[in-house]
């Protein structure tokens, strides 16, 4: 008598299309990115991600190994789409040196805008601690956000557009210029915002009761910073600070 085969019934393994894993990956991130600004660096947990995407957390460890790797998968993902779009402007641009400058503030304000969760990731949210380095720490190579700057600062300098002579220290300025005007214009645009809760009571309310709106102020804040940069009596000596 011969011996039946037995044919397992296990369960089927889904392939995933590698276009089905990029989307996927690419739809971690953007729910990572949001719980991050939710629950903030501390109170973020894959867990609760998984959860989120309605996704398995051991699948989720397929993608992603832990919140650190998650933060800088997601950083890296921003911080190339910021910096491409800046190489953009400066090929397109013909111009003064300043003008340019301008330009990429403007740029600056304009990314916050579109997505400030992304603007959070890139300046405000710290790395969260682990012991151990994971595939997307070991590839990720830190960007030197203010060194493109200060390279444009030295280069005005040079042909005398610009008259202080300390071109890092004038784009370490400017940026705390910048990442400031951008974090109280997002709170004006939050309170332009028609909306029926109750607002917040804290001293934010304060940045929806002027009578100029945000858009006014920052192109107040561009403009000021374009008389700062070519004003020589607001040039400082180093003997000023030093």
């Amino acid at each position: 008598m011969v011996k039946k085969k037995t044919i397992s019934k296990g369960k089927k393994t889904r392939h995933r299309s590698p276009e089905d894993k990029a989307k996927q990956f690419d739809n971690i991130l953007e729910v990572g990115k949001q719980l991050f600004q939710e629950h903030g660096r501390d109170g973020f947990t894959m867990r609760r991600l998984a959860k989120r995407l309605k996704m398995d957390p051991n699948n989720l460890y397929n993608y992603v190994e832990s919140k650190r790797e998650l933060w800088i998968a997601i950083r890296n993902k921003f911080y190339k789409q910021f910096r491409d779009e800046n190489l953009k402007i400066i090929k397109d641009f013909s111009g003064s040196i300043v003008d340019l400058l301008l330009l990429i503030f403007e740029h600056f304000f304009e990314f916050a805008e579109k997505d400030y969760a992304a603007f959070r990731m890139m300046h405000i949210i710290r790395s969260p601690p682990s012991e151990k380095v994971g595939l997307f720490e070991k590839d990720y190579k830190q960007f030197s956000f203010l060194d493109g700057t200060t390279q444009i600062i030295q280069r005005a300098i040079d042909n005398g557009e610009i008259k202080e002579k300390n071109a890092a220290l004038n784009s370490f300025f400017l940026f705390s210029l910048l990442l400031g005007a951008t974090m109280v214009e997002k709170v004006m645009r939050d309170n332009e915002t028609p909306h029926d809760k109750i607002q917040d009571v804290d001293e934010f309310m304060q940045f929806g009761n002027q009578s100029f709106t945000s858009k006014e102020f920052r192109k107040y804040t561009l403009k000021k910073i374009q008389k700062v940069l070519r004003e020589p009596n607001l040039m400082l000596d180093e003997t000023e600070y030093k």
